[in-house]
């Protein structure tokens, strides 16, 4: 998937840019498809024939999460970097995310023993108002994020799939004049009917299925589930509002 180069290329207009060492784009593993045998692995019994497939495993998740800490790290050093974590379903890989960052600053040879990573939670919501003009409006529900004025950024998303949502939400951060932005993602969907938008430090390139577990939700159930799974028919059924 390219990158968005009209994005990046506004971005530089203003004076920063998606990210300290500009060009470093951490690439996915790509995933071509789920694993055939659900049997092979520990699901909850509760949740017995709503899968298609599992597409990954809790210990790959887990795995490749510490090596996209690795590469912030590298990226940003002893800075200090503001993660945004896009709530609910980027919870577990937000919390997993930072645990490896902070480890990684407490054990290793760092220059300040002041901790380099802010903590911020967001709700962010998209939908289209009426009238024959209408567009697509953004709804940010947070704290006051005017801290972030001169500052580093690392937007921290789930799955980026349409990346619609995303696309508006990185605009309504450079409102805010970080000196820096970058999106990390645990998952990015191979789809067409998005603007393009990537992330810069991305755990898995995806088909394009419905995906729940590690917070990814559908109609607020299957977040506890430790896997990533592809939904099937009958699950959506079952759970439809």
């Amino acid at each position: 998937m390219a990158q968005d180069t009209h994005k990046n290329s506004e971005v530089a207009e203003k004076g920063y840019s998606r990210l300290a060492k500009p060009g470093v784009r951490s690439d996915p593993i790509y995933i071509e498809a789920a694993m055939p045998s659900k049997n092979q692995f520990v699901l909850p019994p509760h949740y017995e024939g709503y899968f298609q497939a599992i597409l990954l495993s809790h210990g790959t998740i887990i795995d490749r999460i510490e090596k996209l800490a690795h590469d912030i790290k590298e990226t940003y050093g002893d800075e200090e970097l503001n993660l945004l974590c896009l709530l609910k379903g980027s919870r577990s890989f937000f919390t997993q995310l930072i645990s490896f960052l902070n480890k990684m600053h407490v054990y290793g040879k760092s220059a300040s023993f002041r901790p380099p990573y802010m903590e911020h939670y967001v709700r962010v919501k998209s939908y289209c108002n009426d009238g024959p003009n209408a567009e697509g409006v953004l709804e940010v529900i947070s704290e006051d994020l005017s801290c972030l004025k001169g500052k580093n950024v690392l937007v921290v998303e789930d799955i980026i799939d349409t990346g619609n949502t995303l696309n508006k939400f990185y605009s309504w951060i450079e409102n805010l004049q970080p000196k820096t932005i970058t999106v990390a993602a645990l998952l990015e969907k191979r789809t067409d009917r998005g603007p393009g938008f990537t992330g810069d430090f991305v755990g898995f390139s995806v088909p394009d299925g419905f995906l729940v577990g590690f917070s990814l939700d559908y109609n607020e159930m299957f977040r506890d589930l430790e896997h990533i799974c592809v939904l099937n028919e009958e699950a959506m059924r079952a759970f439809s509002k």
